[in-house]
């Protein structure tokens, strides 16, 4: 099912072609009139229109999330390249032009759809279910702006370049307000019957709760001071205990060399991904990221000291070296557990982007529990536990747990042995108030504006800082 996916989505690379927007300002002007007067106008091209969508969402997690993401925090640090400026929050001007114009590129597309979609008659299930694909992709990614950049333009319908320019930054409320809508819609419109082996790299009920719930747990942190824990309760209680996902056995077959891991019960959403040219592949990560190049993005000091001894997750994830695929020895701390799927030949990875494990969900879960409780109920220690004790150490007490700060603690701990490289560690830090400490403890001087990124100076240009403010902390606020 994998395979078809993903050729599937090649064989409309053509086709979706025309679905490029102008480059001015947020990507947001329509496509041509060209291009409307012979599309648009049946179920299939809206089936190849989402394909498109889900392009834009591909993008996304061949190398940029861990880029900005792991740099960002305390795992990654960088040798070259823009690495350094994110990793010191020393950027040039247009340092984060590529987060922006991809998101914006995903909302665009998005609202391409929706809008086309309304006058066009066809299967009912079939068009809601499109639009339930294109709000999900348009949560997804204002999700990740207003992580990344804070409040920032929102645009639900297609507009003009001209338009465009008049496009400031919107209320957070009012953002915050369109991503639970958009999802709430998809959620109950995405695809309903999930089976297993047909689920993986398509968006589906039960990836939408878990990226829902995600979402409510980030309003509930020292951001947004929500208090929504009580709303991600029963997605995550849905997706434990009634969804065809599952607790792995070993911690060693989700990230297997042969990447059998990619098609097991753990996996709830993923990007998909086919090593060789002319396919979605990872073409930068693994020279980047892992020992098959140069590990130009390597660790951090107490990386490698964060696990305790005796946790196998440790060397499945981590290295203080290693040899590259000439012999030589690279005498550089990396990534080895996103290592799989590689291709010398075309130096391309085939290796999936994982987005939301079951583990990650019992984590959640287990921390809605304490917060709701404001202590540390037995269901939460023994959640917390499952994957301490898969990865071969010993379950924690009510002796060690206390209390819910130490709870806390614990939980930011596992977070970040369990799910290390996989593009959560940072919003973990930023939600909990600890990115700050997290930063100040490897010997970094930030403060509080490092929590948000810059926006590009050449989207300040085009409109004037007055529609279009740069953050705090940054050259021109």
């Amino acid at each position: 099912m994998k395979k078809n996916i993903i050729n599937r989505i090649i064989l409309l690379f053509t086709a979706v072609a025309m679905l490029s927007c102008s480059e001015d300002y947020i990507n947001l002007s329509p496509i041509s009139s060209a291009s409307s007067t012979n599309f648009y106008k049946t179920q299939a091209d809206f089936e190849t229109a989402i394909w498109a969508v889900y392009r834009d969402w591909h993008n996304l997690y061949d190398r940029m999330l861990t880029e900005y993401l792991e740099l960002r925090g305390d795992t990654y640090t960088g040798v070259g390249y823009s690495y350094v400026q994110i990793s010191t929050n020393n950027f040039t001007a247009d340092e984060l032009g590529g987060p922006w114009s991809s998101f914006f590129k995903v909302v665009a597309d998005a609202n391409i759809v929706l809008d086309r979609i309304e006058g066009v008659d066809f299967d009912a299930s079939v068009k809601n279910r499109i639009i339930g694909e294109a709000r999900f992709a348009r949560a997804e990614a204002y999700f990740y702006l207003i992580r990344f950049f804070g409040s920032v333009p929102l645009v639900v319908h297609e507009i003009s370049s001209k338009e465009a320019l008049t496009c400031g930054r919107a209320p957070i409320n009012d953002i915050l307000a369109q991503i639970e809508d958009d999802y709430k819609f998809a959620l109950a419109n995405v695809r309903q019957d999930v089976k297993l082996d047909e689920s993986f790299g398509l968006w589906h009920k039960h990836a939408v709760a878990g990226q829902l719930a995600r979402f409510y747990i980030i309003l509930s942190g020292t951001v947004y001071k929500q208090n929504r824990w009580a709303d991600a309760k029963p997605l995550l209680e849905g997706l434990l205990n009634n969804s065809p996902f599952g607790f792995a056995p070993t911690f060693e077959e989700i990230f297997a060399d042969d990447g059998s891991g990619e098609k097991s019960e753990e996996i709830i959403l993923s990007v998909v991904y086919k090593a060789g040219s002319g396919n979605i592949s990872h073409a930068s990560y693994p020279e980047q990221f892992n020992i098959f190049g140069q590990c130009n993005a390597t660790l951090e000091p107490g990386v490698i000291e964060s696990f305790e001894e005796g946790d196998i997750r440790r060397d499945l994830s981590v290295a203080p070296g290693g040899y590259n695929l000439n012999g030589q020895y690279i005498d550089k701390k990396c990534n080895v557990k996103f290592d799989w799927g590689y291709d010398a030949a075309t130096n391309t990875s085939g290796m999936d982007s994982y987005v939301l494990r079951y583990t990650d969900v019992q984590l959640m879960y287990a921390e809605t529990l304490a917060e709701m409780a404001g202590s540390v109920p037995a269901q939460a220690l023994e959640l917390l536990n499952k994957s301490r004790v898969r990865a071969g150490l010993k379950a924690l007490t009510s002796t060690d747990v206390p209390d819910i700060a130490a709870f806390r603690l614990a939980m930011e701990k596992e977070r970040r042995s369990e799910l290390m490289f996989e593009c959560v560690r940072w919003f973990d830090l930023v939600r909990t108030g600890r990115a700050v400490d997290a930063l100040r403890a490897i010997g970094k001087n930030a403060d509080e504006t490092w929590l948000l990124f810059p926006i590009p100076q050449s989207e300040i240009d085009k409109v004037g800082k007055e529609v279009l403010p740069q953050n705090p902390g940054y050259p021109g606020a």
